[in-house]
């Protein structure tokens, strides 16, 4: 089945703070822009429709306040940047972006709206960002609302199935392929319902290492896979 579309956890920027004697704004930056340079590299693959980058989950709004500070400070600066970016405009690259955005500051929010909007006519190409996300949660959330329609008689409860919960999720996006960075073996907590047929590809490298041939490699070993979806 061909790749339409993959996602990553770009992991490893702290740790390659202490190993390249760095700061960890300056590793965060490298991180960021390595995100950039991936968005870049995926035009040339015609077929993904779709990326989706675990930016900062639940759990890292747990964070010392120094560090959400400088975090949130280089999202606000990247997403004024999106605004007139002529590589996004340019190849009509969609923004999106999922989870508890209610927790992120007001002024990144609005940021994250204005770029929503001035892209969401694009068609050629999908850019997910999960911000303040957890898969559990997700689903959690998505079943309150499932509930709340359901008491409302807004849905008849022999219409839900696997396909039409999907409509309660942040993101009804199915990755068929998920990177992850740093050499950790797990998905914690990245789209735990959508992820249910991904395939797993795990890097030893940081992120801010990853490279064109990195990617390449990843994307051929999938196209190897022979999918059968329990079938």
């Amino acid at each position: 089945m061909a790749l339409n579309s993959i996602a990553f956890i770009p992991d490893g920027n702290r740790r390659y703070s202490q190993r390249a004697g760095i700061t960890l704004a300056q590793s965060y930056n490298l991180g960021t822009q390595k995100a950039r340079e991936v968005m870049e590299w995926l035009i040339d693959y015609k077929k993904i429709k779709t990326g989706t980058f675990y930016t900062l989950s639940l759990k890292n709004l747990k964070r010392k306040q120094v560090e959400l500070k400088f975090l949130f400070k280089i999202f606000e600066k990247e997403l004024e940047k999106a605004k007139t970016d002529s590589f996004i405009h340019n190849n009509e690259v969609k923004l999106k972006f999922f989870g508890n955005l209610e927790l992120l500051p007001e002024k990144i929010v609005k940021k994250m709206n204005e770029i929503e909007s001035l892209t969401e006519n694009y068609k050629n190409k999908t850019v997910n960002l999960a911000v303040g996300y957890d898969g559990q949660n997700e689903i959690v959330e998505a079943a309150k609302k499932l509930a709340l329609d359901f008491e409302n008689k807004k849905i008849d409860l022999n219409k839900i199935n696997e396909n039409t919960f999907t409509e309660y999720l942040f993101s009804s996006t199915a990755p068929d392929l998920i990177l992850r960075t740093s050499g950790t073996n797990r998905l914690s907590g990245f789209m735990t319902y959508q992820s249910s047929y991904s395939e797993l590809y795990f890097l030893p490298k940081y992120w801010p290492e990853f490279t064109r041939k990195d990617l390449d490699k990843a994307i051929t070993d999938y196209n190897q896979i022979k999918r059968k979806f329990g079938k």
